[in-house]
């Protein structure tokens, strides 16, 4: 219950680490991410990223036969990611003299082993991973360069120890819900919308998405419909936003193939390209009391120390999918889940509600067809 309590807060957290949320004014943020650079933020929160992405571009098709009649739909499903162990730790830039031992040596503790004189960039925890490893610094020149911050004298971030945000732990991270409602016209072509609004301390983060879907095997006869198997191509774009402050989007192309059986059961696949950008803008909230402005003065990072905005934009791990799954229908209502192959791996499970049908062809039994055909065949004979 913890985990998956961690993994819904986690799921947010990324839209959360304001303090001052308004339409007009900029992200602040928070303490606890005050200390991070540009690009150690981006690395930390890149699978958190990942995962908004799959979850937007899961739950875009099931069946690939679409009739060709009016119809209208509601669907509501969830979906969660495996998380890969190799996204539960990113590289994170160090300070720059880190690993020049004639300005600062620095020593970290690793798996019980003591490593030295590391620089560039080391290995720490993202928002999914476990714990952050300290690196302590020591200057090797008393008479060390010294940079002003507040009419005062302090030691150059080359010579102070680098600490870095701790990983929640996860391994399954819930996703977004997907609430879509469908309408379905008798060109064979679905149309699903999404909307909806995130509260985020009295204000509303809105995220909408389209997502079109074409039956095409129809129109080269590609299959006997008595076989009822369909192939169908399908778009779909996304929107986040929240302005100031954030801006993402990601768009989904690809095809997938059903064969649907009389008692109901329809098994699906398909293949997606994915693609995702966005930027993420803040200020950095200096703090209300001396502690918070000491242990600003001391990040090792002159970027953090200027207490300038922090921006960077938005990346995402996956680029395809290849995704399986099962349909059941039964009245009005649709049960169907699918598994999909991507960078984090997905489950999906969800209900179908088709509340509306019209305009629908005579429908005719097999047998009175089969009596047709014969009556016909009867009639031609006698003519000959």
């Amino acid at each position: 219950m913890r985990k998956l309590t961690n993994a819904l807060l986690s799921l947010m957290i990324f839209f959360l680490i304001s303090s001052n949320l308004t339409s007009t004014e900029p992200i602040k943020l928070t303490k606890n991410f005050t200390f991070f650079t540009e690009k150690n933020m981006q690395g930390y929160f890149k699978p958190l990223i990942t995962s908004v992405g799959e979850s937007m571009n899961s739950n875009l098709f099931t069946r690939a036969l679409y009739p060709d009649y009016w119809s209208i739909g509601l669907d509501i499903s969830i979906m969660g990611m495996f998380i890969p162990d190799d996204q539960k730790y990113y590289d994170a830039e160090l300070p720059l003299a880190y690993g020049n031992t004639s300005v600062v040596k620095n020593a970290l503790l690793s798996e019980g082993a003591i490593i030295k004189d590391v620089g560039g960039t080391y290995k720490q925890p993202t928002v999914y991973g476990g714990p952050s490893t300290t690196i302590f610094a020591a200057p090797q020149n008393k008479f060390t360069k010294t940079t002003s911050y507040n009419g005062e004298l302090v030691p150059d971030s080359s010579y102070k120890s680098a600490y870095f945000a701790e990983g929640n732990d996860i391994s399954f991270m819930a996703g977004l819900p997907s609430i879509q409602l469908i309408g379905a016209f008798p060109s064979r072509t679905e149309l699903r919308l999404r909307f909806l609004p995130l509260p985020v301390q009295n204000e509303m983060m809105i995220y909408w998405a389209v997502i079109l879907k074409q039956q095409f095997d129809h129109f080269f006869n590609l299959f006997d419909p008595d076989d009822h198997i369909g192939l169908a191509v399908h778009f779909a774009y996304h929107s986040m936003n929240r302005d100031p402050g954030l801006s993402l989007s990601t768009f989904a192309v690809g095809v997938h193939a059903s064969k649907a059986w009389d008692f109901g059961l329809t098994a699906y696949g398909g293949i997606q390209y994915e693609g995702l950008s966005g930027e993420f803008k803040a200020e950095r909230e200096r703090g209300k009391t001396s502690v918070l402005d000491f242990d600003v003065m001391n990040n090792p990072y002159p970027e953090v120390r200027k207490g300038g905005p922090i921006s960077f934009a938005l990346e995402s791990f996956n680029s395809f999918r290849l995704l399986g799954g099962l349909s059941y229908r039964t009245g009005i209502v649709e049960l169907h889940a699918d598994a999909a192959y991507a960078s984090q791996p997905i489950l999906n499970i969800g209900l179908t509600f088709w509340f509306a049908e019209w305009g629908k062809k005579e429908e005719k039994t097999e047998s009175i067809e089969r009596y047709e055909k014969i009556e016909r065949y009867e009639r031609i004979k006698k003519n000959d």
